[in-house]
């Protein structure tokens, strides 16, 4: 199997992440976005949009300290939800939050023994 039929069929087993807007954004007169859905997302989304998730492991104290990228959040949910950014731009701050910590995990290291 090929590297690109691999990641299809990863793809293709991941279920789209749903995310329902407390507050729907309004497109033009006619069209309302009252959801996101986001694919899964690839390292090429987090060469092309950097990784949206900041982890300080020795930042003190006992647990790591994780934090955003604006920047890079806004434009990977852009691409993962296949909209432009100015819809992204408009969402509420709320819904911008829940949405960027149902994505995060996507991009927090896997800890677990690689030999279990």
């Amino acid at each position: 199997m090929t590297d690109e039929s691999e990641a299809k069929k990863s793809n293709a087993e991941f279920e789209p992440l749903v995310v329902k807007l407390r507050k729907p954004i309004k497109l033009g007169s006619e069209e309302t976005i009252t959801e996101l859905t986001f694919r899964e997302p690839t390292a090429s989304d987090i060469e092309r949009c950097g990784n949206p998730v900041e982890i300080d492991f020795f930042g003190g104290g006992d647990t790591p300290k994780m934090s955003f990228n604006a920047k890079s959040m806004s434009a990977m949910m852009s691409v993962l939800a296949a909209v432009p950014p100015s819809t992204i731009k408009k969402m509420a701050t709320r819904d911008w939050n829940s949405a960027a910590w149902t994505l995060a995990s996507f991009f927090l290291p896997d800890m677990s023994d690689p030999t279990t």
